[in-house]
């Protein structure tokens, strides 16, 4: 601005040399304008402007005045300064009262300039060409003192007409500023008083869009033209002014801020007040209508409230005092400015208590995420090429936010300040609720690139599903504490964390003592180890899992005493009613899917498990065996009516005991497999091979071997689905096993007749008698070879 008011001090002066050109040889030599002695004319012209004078033609009038016509004229420009015109102008006239004239008195009434060229040139000292205008050509330029010819001028009006200025700072590497269509217009002037001017002129187009108005002047002090000591006292207004219009300018650009866009014409209002080589600025604008963004840090739309008003002086440099900006309800001051060009500009920022609702939806980071609730700012601002820096605090009340869009409600009454200082933020401790949930948080962040932060969380009861819409009602974590660590890139960082509960629920499996240390990078996440007590046993789990539209796992686990009973019946598995007992083992599983009925058909593992006390409700795998074995054709003798009296209590209790079970196993999906079954109770011992799977469908074929009264180990297959299975005897390997003597005391069957087989299924009480039964050999005889 300041540059555009010392154009129009040039344009000033240009009218006043040339006035003060014509007016001396008006006084010097009135006849001589009537004779159209030229060459006097030209010189009288230059040794008053103190610059070589050219003109194509001159023609006078004489009348209640002198009245003059020049074309082609042109004025050197000082040596000193440039080579090109100073001024170049096609036509210029001049009206001049006769009256005055004769008493040696110069009074112009009317001076116009028509499309003039003004070359306005500032050296590196700050001098510029137009100050040594009037002085005596044989003077040093810039370093003298003459007295002016201005002094003896004076004009009532003064016009230029469609004049163009072209000012160079020879000091700045910055492009040289062109100014186009200027109309000037001059009343009352006098070179030793102050008068009036209204300006108008192109800038960074073909359209008038800058005006001012005001006084100008004096131009003299002590009859000597000072031009950086003019005083001004302009109104100024521009319309339509394109930032990236503005940057070029070797003042003003760099103090803008790279990263600032503003893509729509501004309109400026504002005071210029003081002299032009030092000048206090007042700038105001409304950019209610514009688009604003700062890097990818803010976006403000057009039609949202903003205005902004600026003060600053212009000197050697422009220097910035204060900044205020309102936007919707935010009122922020910026003040103590420092630093621009090729350093951060730096700046005090101070805000009112503002709605974080009405600004969150232009805040990057904070948009989609409903952010509501009260803040307030104090500290210094670094704006550079990059996103903003900050050192100072940003107190939060009564804050409520989202943090991700499957969140159901959300954080809400956050109050807490984070601190900024040196690049590191601090959170200190803030309260906040999400959900029903009571909270804490506090954390610390070294530095963003690299990221480095720390963060600590505590919440006294959250239940999931006011969070998270998927979670089921009943998921709740009690006494929760999350302390970790985020480093890496701030767009894909490393999380860790660990995460420690007094109790809960999660999936309807409720659990205490939970504690585990997870990590995220990339997508990927593990825990290693995640120790829990649940089912009133305890779990320690290793887990890696990709997250992605297909998630898939890998997970390892050592249960010690879970209660099966439990567990099944938490996920309304079926088998709950049938397998009791405390499962203990170490299993590796693998899958992926994103539901349980995608990940079951990919499951695969395997493991050694045991059980302990453990039962098969509604189904006696001996006592089907036994009865089946009692009804078979010719194995039926081995379970006689004294056999069956004498175990009575594991022939009718409905369930198959387990005092102990063990197997390894592979999984494929639902199914395991095993070959090494065993399970034991008191009265018998089982063997088994075979499969079962998650639907309790088994196909097993087994041995079951009684502790007492019977010494064959009888085969059986075990088929179906639980607790409905057919347990039926094999009864070829069955009776295979009699022929050869597969018994404690060989060939006692064979050759011993209903003695041996007594003695095989045990003898009768005192008094009773063996009942009849018939050689097996006969019926056996067709299952051997």
């Amino acid at each position: 601005m300041r540059r555009l008011l010392i154009i129009a001090g040039i344009a000033v002066a240009a009218v006043v040399l040339i006035a003060a050109g014509l007016t001396a040889y008006a006084y010097f030599n009135l006849s001589s304008i009537v004779a159209r002695n030229e060459n006097r004319i030209v010189a009288r012209m230059s040794d008053a402007l103190g610059r070589h004078v050219e003109v194509g033609k001159i023609q006078a009038q004489l009348g209640w005045g002198v009245s003059a016509e020049v074309s082609g004229l042109t004025i050197a420009d000082d040596p000193a300064f440039s080579t090109k015109p100073f001024l170049a102008a096609n036509d210029v006239s001049v009206d001049v009262e006769f009256i005055p004239l004769l008493r040696g008195e110069a009074k112009v009434t009317k001076l116009d300039l028509i499309k003039p060229d003004i070359r306005l040139v500032m050296n590196a000292r700050g001098d510029l060409n137009v100050g040594t205008i009037g002085s005596n050509a044989n003077a040093q330029s810039g370093r003298t003192h003459k007295r002016s010819a201005l002094g003896e001028l004076s004009i009532k009006a003064l016009s230029i007409e469609d004049g163009a200025i072209y000012f160079n700072d020879l000091g700045e590497k910055m492009a040289p500023i062109h100014v186009r269509h200027l109309a000037f217009d001059v009343t009352n002037f006098n070179a030793a008083s102050a008068f009036d001017v209204a300006t108008k002129f192109a800038f960074a187009g073909d359209r008038q869009n800058v005006e001012a108005s005001g006084q100008f002047g004096p131009l003299l002090t002590q009859g000597v033209l000072d031009a950086s000591g003019i005083p001004i006292d302009l109104k100024l207004q521009l319309d339509s002014i394109l930032l990236d219009s503005v940057k070029p300018l070797a003042d003003i650009g760099p103090h803008i801020p790279p990263a600032l866009s503003i893509p729509d014409p501004v309109s400026v209002s504002g005071t210029a007040r003081g002299t032009v080589g030092k000048l206090a600025i007042a700038l105001s604008a409304d950019l209610t209508a514009d688009r604003v963004a700062y890097a990818k840090a803010v976006s403000k739309p057009a039609g949202t409230a903003m205005t902004v008003n600026a003060n600053g002086t212009w000197g050697d440099g422009l220097a910035i005092a204060s900044v205020n900006l309102k936007l919707s309800d935010l009122d922020l001051t910026a003040s103590r400015f420092s630093g621009g060009g090729a350093q951060p500009l730096n700046a005090q920022i101070d805000t009112n208590s503002f709605n974080l609702a009405n600004l969150s939806s232009m805040i990057t980071a904070a948009a989609g995420h409903d952010v509501a609730g009260m803040s307030e700012i104090h500290g210094i601002a670094k704006l550079g090429n990059n996103a903003p820096a900050f050192d100072g605090s940003v107190t939060l009340k009564q804050v409520a936010l989202k943090p991700g869009p499957s969140w159901q409600s959300g954080i809400s009454d956050l109050n807490g300040t984070i601190r900024f200082a040196d690049g590191r933020e601090v959170v200190e401790p803030a309260t906040f609720t999400f959900g029903s949930a009571h909270a804490n948080l506090e954390g610390r962040i070294e530095s963003l690139s690299p990221l480095a932060a720390s963060y600590g969380l505590k919440a006294d009861s959250v239940k999931l599903a006011q969070i998270f819409a998927s979670r089921p009602p009943s998921d709740v974590v009690n006494g929760l504490v999350v302390k970790g660590t985020a480093d890496g890139e701030l767009t894909s960082p490393r999380i860790s964390a660990t995460i420690q509960s007094t109790d809960g629920s999660l999936e309807n499996i409720s659990y205490n003592n939970l504690d585990m240390t997870a990590a995220y990078l990339d997508r990927r996440a593990s825990t290693r180890p995640l120790n829990v007590d649940l089912f009133g046993g305890s779990l320690t789990a290793n887990a890696d899992a990709v997250l992605g539209d297909v998630p898939t796992f890998n997970l390892t686990l050592a249960m010690r005493n879970l209660n099966i009973e439990e567990g099944l019946r938490s996920q309304n598995i079926g088998a709950a009613s049938t397998v009791h007992g405390l499962l203990t083992g170490d299993v590796a599983v693998s899958g992926n899917g994103a539901s349980w009925a995608r990940i079951r058909p990919t499951l695969r593992g395997s493991g050694r498990v045991s059980i302990a006390n453990g039962k098969l409700i509604a189904v006696n795998i001996v006592a089907d065996a036994l009865n089946a074995v009692a009804a078979a054709p010719g194995v039926s003798q081995l379970v006689n009516v004294a056999f069956m009296s004498s175990h009575h209590g594991l022939l009718v209790d409905p369930n198959t005991e387990l005092q102990s079970a063990r197997m390894s196993f592979q999984q494929v999906g639902p199914r395991f497999t095993t070959h090494d079954l065993f399970a034991q109770s008191p009265d018998y011992a089982i063997t088994g091979d075979g499969w079962f799977d998650m639907d309790k469908n088994m196909d097993m074929s087994g041995d079951i071997r009684l502790a007492l009264g019977m010494q064959v180990a009888i085969p059986v297959t075990v088929t179906g689905q639980l607790p409905g299975v057919r347990v039926l005897p094999d009864v070829p390997t069955l009776a295979e096993r009699v022929a050869m003597g597969a018994i404690n005391t060989p060939g006692n069957i064979i050759r011993g007749g209903v003695n041996a087989v007594g003695s095989v299924v045990g003898s009768p009480s005192a008094g009773s008698s063996i009942p009849s039964i018939p050689n097996p050999i006969n019926a056996l005889k067709k299952f051997l070879p």
